[in-house]
């Protein structure tokens, strides 16, 4: 199966934040000071909806099956971006949750940083994870990107092989929201 994949637009809301929580779970859980899995989609969409953040729809991509359901999404941006398209989640944890935790940042910068990645549920294992990937990888070459990075939990060994497979190579261990990530790049030269 080869799925169609396409930028997000606005209306995806309906789905694509429930998606993008089941990578971003035990992160949202903490910008929003609770493990409320409702809660925590109605924060995502909120942001989702809006232009110039980290979780707009500006910023993602969508994996579409034959039966037109989004069944995979995947968040990236320019990373010397990151401070900018952080701001505004920062303001919404504070006002909405009078949460004033600033997180590390995520990234250094210089590259086209994959925030998130998630696969629906029903279309686990089926290659869409790896589609996602190649396609950002494409997109940041196309747009001028010397490298991709993204993090990865080092409590989820399954998506490091993933990653390794495509040709990520292993960077130094970050530690991001109270958990502890390797940085993972892939060069584009």
């Amino acid at each position: 199966m080869h799925n169609k994949i396409r930028k997000a637009k606005e209306s995806d809301s309906h789905i694509v934040p429930e998606i993008m929580l089941q990578a971003m779970g035990d992160i949202i859980f903490r910008f929003i000071q609770k493990e409320d899995p409702t809660e925590a989609v109605l924060f995502l969409n909120q942001l989702f909806r809006q232009k110039g953040n980290l979780y707009s729809y500006e910023n993602t991509f969508v994996a579409i099956d034959d039966n037109e359901r989004i069944v995979g999404s995947l968040t990236g941006y320019d990373a010397d971006q990151f401070v900018e398209l952080r701001q505004p989640i920062l303001d919404k944890m504070n006002e909405q949750y009078n949460n004033n935790l600033i997180p590390e940042a995520e990234t250094a910068g210089d590259e086209f940083y994959i925030d998130s990645i998630a696969v629906a549920p029903i279309a686990r294992g089926k290659g869409i994870g790896t589609q996602l990937l190649q396609y950002a990888i494409t997109h940041a070459k196309e747009h001028g990107f010397k490298q991709v990075g993204l993090l990865v939990d080092l409590k989820n060994p399954n998506a490091q092989k993933l990653y390794e497979r495509i040709g990520f190579k292993l960077g130094k261990k970050t530690p991001f929201a109270g958990g502890e990530y390797y940085h993972m790049y892939i060069s584009l030269d």
